[in-house]
């Protein structure tokens, strides 16, 4: 490598080209040019295809609102709150695999374990066009649960192992924009196949389910060959770039003491750490309402007296917006290295938007209207970075998969309250208990937020008045991952 070139490394000299970093050289400075192109290329394979995934995984989930008002519920006969147990179902299998499948994730081979994930819902919604009763529902609801349990943990495991802890936030955010996106995409998809009622004696909400689970299982398919298990095997990468994320791979994990095989201490640390079970808890919360609100968007607009086409074409915006506002703040939040800042306002904005549904008056549909967007504006955000931030929070990989497992197995099993919570409580269509519980949850959240910073700072402070004795019994002693004393927490 010439002198006059970029290096990837400001301390290698030029008689170190042809061997890779030791794990000794994590006091490397690394080249911010070089670091900034590789990121660029990272965003650039990595962001389409973690997008990709679940986009189709919260379009084949959230569905089933798009086919309720398309005539599903007439067809398969569903009386009384059986559209509302269906909804719920889902979540019951959806929360018990979601601690194995990010434990297992190295093991069996994310390039493996996700499109397995992908192809098997896809195959559930395909056969999900051909259901003929309420009982075939609800199993057909069973296994989507049951597939897609593992996709989110996984991911956000996944992306943690190719971005250090303050470039997270703006990399999850895509998952969550591609959940807000699919509400927009699932819209119009939802307006154009509804319109082909009765094409080849199949109803407009079979189409729907047929054509999502094709697109579903393409994708399924393109993963097989995409994905790789980890930076070392990218096939997108070359030998300098690896070389690079090598070194950056060793800034972080100085004091973390990654493990590579299944580390049961690490697991039990996760489930004792109290700062886990606040941000499962404060998910919980954030979950009530975006399940609630991504589910039952459709019949809410309906709600305000608008016919069931227009309404399908409403959502579309509301999820648009909801995308753009989420990119900003992720962004914001990364580039501040800040997390609850943004949240707790983003949580008060949802706050006031539930507050203009339960309060205005239904002939005020234009209002109404825009409340959804003032609920939607901050409901990703919450959600999305209080993942990130229990990711960021903990060290090293089986206490962070844990972590990340257990938060969104709480957080999750809050779908089985909100797919019970929608329900028309008067003849005008308001849905007061939803907006209600929903209210309640958002600014509990709020409060979750704030105590969580608290905590962090509590202990960053501390920290940081260690004196160098007290620094060298901690390490001395063991302590590793997120209680090495030189571990700081993104507050």
């Amino acid at each position: 490598m010439m002198a006059t070139e970029k290096t990837l490394f400001d301390a290698r000299s030029t008689d170190d080209v042809e061997s890779p970093p030791s794990v000794n050289e994590a006091n490397l400075q690394v080249d911010p040019a070089a670091e900034k192109r590789l990121l660029r290329k990272l965003d650039c394979f990595l962001a389409p295809m973690m997008v990709l995934f679940f986009l189709v995984a919260y379009l084949d989930r959230s569905n089933i609102g798009n086919a309720a008002i398309a005539g599903m519920t007439e067809d398969l006969e569903l009386t009384g709150n059986r559209l509302n147990v269906a909804v719920t179902v889902f979540y019951v299998t959806y929360i018990s695999f979601e601690i194995p499948a990010s434990l297992v994730l190295k093991k069996a081979r994310p390039s493996r374990l996700i499109p397995f994930f992908i192809i098997g819902w896809s195959v559930v919604i395909i056969g999900s066009a051909f259901m003929t009763n309420y009982a075939t529902l609800i199993a057909t609801r069973l296994l989507l649960g049951a597939f897609e349990s593992g996709l989110f943990p996984c991911l956000t495991l996944y992306l943690s192992t190719f971005y250090k802890k303050e470039e997270q936030a703006r990399r999850i955010s895509y998952l969550f924009v591609a959940a807000a996106l699919s509400g927009a995409f699932g819209g119009l998809l939802a307006f154009g196949l509804t319109s082909i009622h009765g094409t080849r004696g199949l109803a407009g909400w079979r189409w729907l389910f047929l054509v999502e689970g094709i697109i579903s299982i393409v994708v399924g398919i393109m993963a097989v060959f995409l994905l790789p298990d980890n930076f070392e095997s990218a096939w997108w990468l070359c030998d300098d770039e690896k070389a690079l994320m090598r070194v950056r791979h060793e800034q972080t994990s100085v004091y973390v003491g990654e493990s590579e095989v299944f580390d049961k201490a690490e697991v039990k640390l996760a489930f004792k750490d109290p700062k886990v079970w606040l941000s499962a808890i404060c998910q919980f919360f954030a979950d009530t309402c975006s399940f609630g609100f991504s589910t039952f968007l459709p019949v809410i607009i309906k709600g305000f007296g608008y016919g069931s086409v227009q309404t399908q074409l409403l959502t579309v915006p509301v999820y648009i917006w909801a995308s753009a506002v989420y990119i900003f703040i992720s962004f914001m939040s990364d580039r501040f290295n800040q997390r609850a800042v943004f949240m707790i306002p983003m949580a008060l904005i949802t706050a006031v938007g539930y507050s203009l549904m339960l309060g205005v008056a239904m002939v005020s549909t234009g209002v109404l209207y825009f409340a959804t967007f003032l609920t939607a504006t901050g409901i990703y955000c919450v959600v999305g970075l209080n993942v990130t931030w229990v990711s960021n929070s903990n060290a090293g990989y089986f206490k962070r998969a844990t972590a990340i497992g257990l938060q969104q197995t709480i957080g999750n099993s809050a779908g089985i309250m909100a797919g019970q919570i929608y329900r028309i409580t008067a003849s005008d269509g308001r849905y007061t208990i939803g907006h209600a519980v929903s209210l309640g949850a958002i600014i509990l959240a709020a409060v979750g937020y704030f105590t969580m910073f608290l905590a962090l700072k509590t202990l960053n402070d501390k920290r940081d008045k260690m004196s160098t004795e007290e620094r060298g019994r901690e390490i001395n002693s063991g302590k590793k991952g997120d209680r090495h004393p030189d571990f700081r927490y993104i507050l």
